[in-house]
């Protein structure tokens, strides 16, 4: 097939690349973004946006191995090239895309990767696309969770880039698939309260985080930390924590400081994609050691369960009940989930492991719930 099909959907099309996207495919190719995520290479100079639109198309669309569209859609009033999009036959079957700077966000890739992949099964005949990435491009796991694929894990070092093998994620879309998300993509909004603020992790909270978690009464009580726990840690830790919110698992807070965003804790709600209990939810919290003691974690668990209750249209997580675990002798755990409303449930004996070498062993866990309809919480502000 030599002939580049158009296909739109009156938003966006794809089409044939052309000399004019010569100078947008160089801005695209030079962006650092494109670099740090895609094959393109470096430095990105005239010559290869000329080679990929006079050699690498339409190469690939005479020997059927490679079908490459331009994005494009309309910016100021004008049509304007968005983009590259490659369905490649394999085996396997995959999907690929980069984003011009200008149109990211705007959901034109994802607009884009519909129609190509509706054509690949309607017109090709594919079984299938895959879709990977190195782990963590969330901007490309967004699209491809748009468009209802389904995510199959990551894998350790499985993807090489740049001399190097990286962590890579892999989906998969079927032709009987729904072209929509498969699973809620929690967003983690900005809970503001009196003395601290709830918001999503940043880079400058990183070292807190390894702080907190080598901390020994942290280590004590989350028996299950890494250990050395460090800065790199802590940034896996994250963006496990990002995926899980695109996978309808869970939504992690950091909770930082209001007057100067130290993060003082982390708090999340997991347990959302339960099938058995889609409404529940179970609450889970740490603090940093120079935030134990002052009331804070308590400030933002009010927060979160505020949040937690609201139902989904209005902005919440639209739980009907929330539980909170502790080992028996964490008394200061224990003292947040009742001072939050929650009330002792059950206990099981020798629940869990708490402490780390000579100090390891079994305790017996508190289990706490709350209903929506118990007193309620403190009303939550959104930033």
């Amino acid at each position: 097939m030599a002939i580049t099909p158009v296909l739109t959907d009156g938003v966006v099309t794809l089409r044939a690349h052309v000399d004019a996207d010569v100078d947008d495919l160089l801005l695209m190719g030079s962006d650092a973004e494109s670099a740090r995520w895609t094959t393109v290479p470096v430095p990105y100079g005239r010559h290869h946006a000329e080679h990929w639109v006079h050699e690498d198309v339409p190469a690939g669309w005479r020997d059927g191995t490679a079908f490459r569209w331009a994005i494009e859609a309309v910016e100021a009033g004008r049509p304007r090239f968005a983009g590259n999009l490659d369905i490649r036959t394999g085996p396997p079957p995959d999907l690929g895309f980069a984003a011009a700077p200008w149109a990211r966000g705007r959901g034109l890739v994802t607009r884009a990767a519909r129609l190509a992949t509706r054509w690949a099964f309607d017109t090709c005949g594919l079984p299938i696309v895959h879709w990977s990435s190195i782990a963590g491009h969330l901007a490309s796991w967004r699209v491809a969770h748009a468009c209802g694929f389904t995510f199959h894990g990551e894998r350790p070092l499985s993807v090489a880039h740049r001399g190097a093998l990286h962590d890579g994620w892999y989906a998969s879309l079927r032709p009987g698939d729904e072209q929509s998300p498969r699973t809620t993509w929690w967003p983690v909004p900005v809970l503001e309260g009196e003395r601290v603020r709830l918001r999503a992790h940043t880079e400058a909270d990183l070292p807190r985080i390894a702080e907190a978690c080598s901390d020994e009464r942290s280590r004590h009580w989350l028996a299950g930390l890494p250990h050395p726990y460090t800065v790199q840690t802590a940034r896996e830790f994250v963006l496990s924590r990002r995926l899980g919110e695109s996978l309808g698992q869970s939504v992690t807070w950091a909770v930082a400081d209001r007057d100067d965003d130290r993060l003082l804790a982390n708090l999340a709600v997991f347990g959302l994609a339960d099938a058995l209990n889609p409404t529940g939810g179970e609450i889970g919290y740490w603090a940093h050691p120079d935030a134990r003691g002052r009331g804070l974690v308590s400030e933002a668990v009010d927060l979160v369960v505020a949040h937690a209750f609201t139902p989904v249209p209005d902005g919440g997580l639209g739980r009907h009940r929330l539980q909170i675990g502790a080992a028996w002798s964490n008394t200061a755990s224990r003292h947040v989930a009742e001072r939050a409303g929650f009330t002792l449930a059950a206990r099981y004996r020798l629940d869990g492991v708490i402490g780390h070498g000579e100090s390891r062993r079994l305790d017996d866990g508190a289990w706490y719930e709350r209903l929506v309809d118990d007193p309620a919480a403190v009303t939550t502000r959104r930033g």
